[in-house]
């Protein structure tokens, strides 16, 4: 268990991960990890499979503690249809049930993954109420010690309460292998972060809404500290991949601590999952959601730069002006990574900062800016400045060959 003291109400969080294991070759330590457990549920998909899956696979079976192993294809979406297959193949047949033999269910869940498999292994993990943990294989985004997962469920993208993982181990060597695309989406989720904890403040100041200093502190500076390695990133430069991973187990941690996504999760993700569920909406695979995300931070940016000049509350100006050298570093940092968009067109652009403020029941500067009876209008307003300042390439042109 990971605790700690504060000077918030609560007074003390605590989360029940038990070990954090950051370092070159992890995967070689997971059984020494999980030598505790006897019979490990091992879920993957085709390519983490190769990449690390399999050689967890031998690890656990040497071991003894292997139940067995679920291989799903790719991309393997964190929807119904997986989390079904994966709670349907979580326990094991035999041919005669016998009451008194020890139950064929697993013990644990492991996924080997990153943010889909994570998101689905932690429902099924909640729901039958078996611990898991997760082997990452990309810093693409900060759920890995998250409370929630945002799971696909018909046409919509609904925020569940699930397990938080026992034990999260990141082998760098494998992170460093990770697909660009999959390091500009962690990227994307963690620059987000500032317009997060504006939001957040912003709602503790309008409607009294519990706020932690302490674990705001930490978000930023887990923030920081992956908008730093960021610049490396493209390099695979080792130190960058481990802040960037870091970073983004961090922000997870804050999460749990918090037991909401309030401290990681505003307007950006409100706007950047809309986008997210109206591909669902037309039957397309979604894009990365870090990615969509980095285009909603560019968004929530240019909303809160336009309130600021605009407004006359002078308790927002002055909570705005906190963030802007952060977000001009963000700007800057687009024009070296050029974190490609996925939505260009103004009709849906605007669609996504509409529908983004009922995405889930979050104050946002969406809602300050509804109550003003203003959302319309800056959503149109920003387009402009937003595609000139920010926009480089669309993701397909930047990555044609891409594989979901």
């Amino acid at each position: 268990m990971i605790e700690m003291d504060c000077t918030c109400v609560q007074k003390h969080h605590s989360i029940p991960t038990e070990v954090i294991e950051v370092s070159d070759h992890a995967v070689e330590k997971v059984g020494d990890i999980l030598k505790a457990f006897h019979r490990i549920f091992l879920v993957a998909d085709e390519n983490t499979y190769l990449v690390a899956g399999k050689r967890v696979e031998e690890i656990l079976r040497e071991k003894g503690i292997l139940s067995h192993s679920l291989v799903l294809p790719s991309p393997a979406l964190p929807n119904a249809e997986n989390i079904g297959k994966v709670l349907m193949e979580a326990g094991r047949d035999r041919e005669v049930y016998d009451i008194n033999a020890w139950s064929l269910n697993p013990d644990y869940i492991l996924a080997v993954g990153s943010g889909s498999l994570n998101d689905t292994c932690r429902m099924v993990s909640y729901r039958l109420g078996i611990p898991y943990g997760v082997v990452g294989t990309a810093p693409s985004m900060d759920g890995y010690a998250s409370v929630v997962a945002p799971l696909l469920n018909g046409r919509k993208k609904i925020v569940y309460n699930c397990s938080i993982a026992r034990h999260i181990v990141i082998d760098l060597s494998v992170n460093a292998q990770a697909p660009y695309p999959l390091l500009l989406s962690g990227v994307g989720d963690m620059i987000g972060k500032y317009v997060a904890i504006l939001d957040w403040e912003i709602s503790r100041d309008r409607n009294g809404e519990y706020y932690c200093g302490q674990i705001a502190d930490m978000v930023l500076k887990a923030t920081d500290q992956c908008v730093t390695a960021a610049a490396t990133l493209k390099d695979r430069d080792m130190a960058a991949i481990r802040a960037a991973s870091e970073g983004l187990i961090l922000s997870g941690e804050c999460i749990a601590f918090c037991g909401s996504s309030r401290p990681a999760s505003g307007t950006e993700h409100m706007i950047g999952q809309t986008w997210e569920v109206m591909d669902v909406e037309e039957g397309k695979v979604p894009n990365l959601h870090g990615i969509e995300v980095g285009e909603g931070t560019f968004t929530a940016i240019e909303l809160f730069r336009r309130l600021h000049r605009e407004t006359d509350d002078m308790h927002i100006r002055l909570l705005i002006e906190k963030y802007l050298p952060a977000f001009e570093r963000i700007e800057k940092l687009q024009q070296k990574l050029q974190i490609p968009f996925t939505v260009t067109d103004k009709k849906r652009y605007v669609e996504g900062i509409l529908r983004g403020r009922t995405f889930r029941d979050r104050y946002t500067v969406l809602q300050y800016l509804y109550d003003l009876g203003k959302l319309e209008e800056y959503a149109e307003a920003v387009y402009e400045p937003v595609m000139k300042k920010y926009f480089h390439s669309t993701f397909r042109e930047q990555f044609p060959d891409w594989q979901h």
